[in-house]
């Protein structure tokens, strides 16, 4: 079952990025810990910033694009912000909670995601300007 799970996590992220139009960014599902070469995370920073999310572990931005185990936390993180206001956005299905708008460096929003599945989100304000997913899966 675990099989069939972990292969149509793979599809869904081979879907998510071929619709990214960008290149292919390696996330490692199989144990490649999003670009990392390490295991899958367990904990992720994405730093947002003017225009951009990007990804502490791979270095992928916009969208950034990190697996992470379930039960596993993404943590965004303002830098270089200055006075323009940012925000984490859901989107779609499935969904997670969004955060509020912040501004300036410094300011951190913290999401736990317990359920598998390929979560896609961008800045409430910016919109798809600023894009990123979280491949979400399960052993």
């Amino acid at each position: 079952m675990w099989r069939t799970k972990r292969l149509i996590d793979r599809i869904l992220v081979t879907v998510v990025l071929a619709g990214c139009g960008g290149a292919a960014h390696s996330i490692g599902i199989a144990g490649g810990g999003g670009g990392g070469g390490g295991p899958v995370a367990n904990a992720i920073t994405v730093t947002l910033g003017n225009n951009v999310f990007r990804s502490d572990r791979n270095g992928s931005s916009n969208p950034a694009v990190d697996t992470v185990v379930a039960g596993g936390t993404v943590t965004w993180s303002w830098a270089n912000t200055g006075g323009i206001p940012h925000t984490v956005q859901s989107l779609g299905t499935p969904s997670f909670t969004s955060g509020g708008v912040e501004t300036g460096s410094g300011s951190i929003y913290a999401q736990t995601f317990t359920t598998p599945g390929t979560y896609r989100y961008n800045c409430a304000i910016h919109g798809n300007l600023m894009t990123g997913v979280v491949v979400v899966v399960g052993y």
